[in-house]
């Protein structure tokens, strides 16, 4: 858990938080703010193949080049071509790992994003019931070393929620997963609350919909409210 941040960044109306639920007493999901410039900030959610200690060093890894590769890049696609490219060379255990990546425009309040075979986050937009999911082309890191990232921009919207697979593949007693649908239903409900009580009604929700099945994957959340 030291290994992730412990503190969003001040970001003049900006409300931000992320949290983190291993499944077991280490995970391997993280998530990250990275300074760009002055005026932009990257966010990182990722999700490392596999689980408990070879997840995380390999969560250690990946999070210390994807931060070193983006610091100061204003590129999202190559600043996480670049991390792929070295995390290939590192890799010899056959993991890889699924990233979200995005540079925040602080002034323009825009999204400059790519999406590493991940989860597509989603925007909710303010006064409105519409969701833009982020979904562009492009496969996890650590598989190939040359990947085709496609870069796009969005405005940055009101609510955005990201989020890794133990959320919507949680499960109940009757094996039904908690889902994306729930997952929107959820936000939507909670929309009006802090970014941090946000992702507080959502772990509840996870917990309360699977009751007493165990965790069996990592639980990870980035939430960004645009004030």
């Amino acid at each position: 858990m030291r290994l992730l941040p412990q503190h969003a960044p001040y970001i003049g109306g900006i409300d931000l938080a992320a949290n983190n639920l291993p499944a077991r007493e280490i995970g391997g999901d993280f998530y990250d703010y990275i300074p760009v410039s002055l005026d932009s900030w990257g966010l990182v959610i990722a999700d490392v193949s596999g689980k408990g200690m070879p997840a995380a060093i390999f969560m250690g890894l990946s999070r210390t080049i994807v931060r070193a590769s983006a610091t100061d890049n204003p590129s999202p696609a190559m600043a996480i071509k670049q991390a792929n490219e070295l995390i290939c060379r590192d890799s010899t255990s056959g993991m890889f790992v699924t990233l979200f990546y995005a540079i925040l425009n602080v002034k323009e309040r825009k999204l400059r994003y790519i999406n590493a075979g991940h989860n597509p986050p989603f925007i909710l937009k303010r006064g409105s019931e519409e969701i833009a999911t982020l979904k562009t082309r492009g496969i996890a890191l650590g598989v190939v070393h040359f990947i085709d990232l496609q870069e796009v921009e969005v405005v940055a919207g009101d609510l955005l929620v990201c989020y890794t697979d133990g959320v919507t593949e949680a499960i109940d007693s009757l094996e039904e997963a908690y889902g994306e649908k729930r997952l929107i239903e959820t936000v939507r409900k909670y929309r009006h609350l802090t970014a941090r009580e946000i992702i507080e009604k959502i772990e509840d929700d996870v917990v309360a919909f699977t009751g007493q099945e165990p965790q069996f994957d990592d639980i990870t959340l980035l939430v960004m409210k645009v004030l």
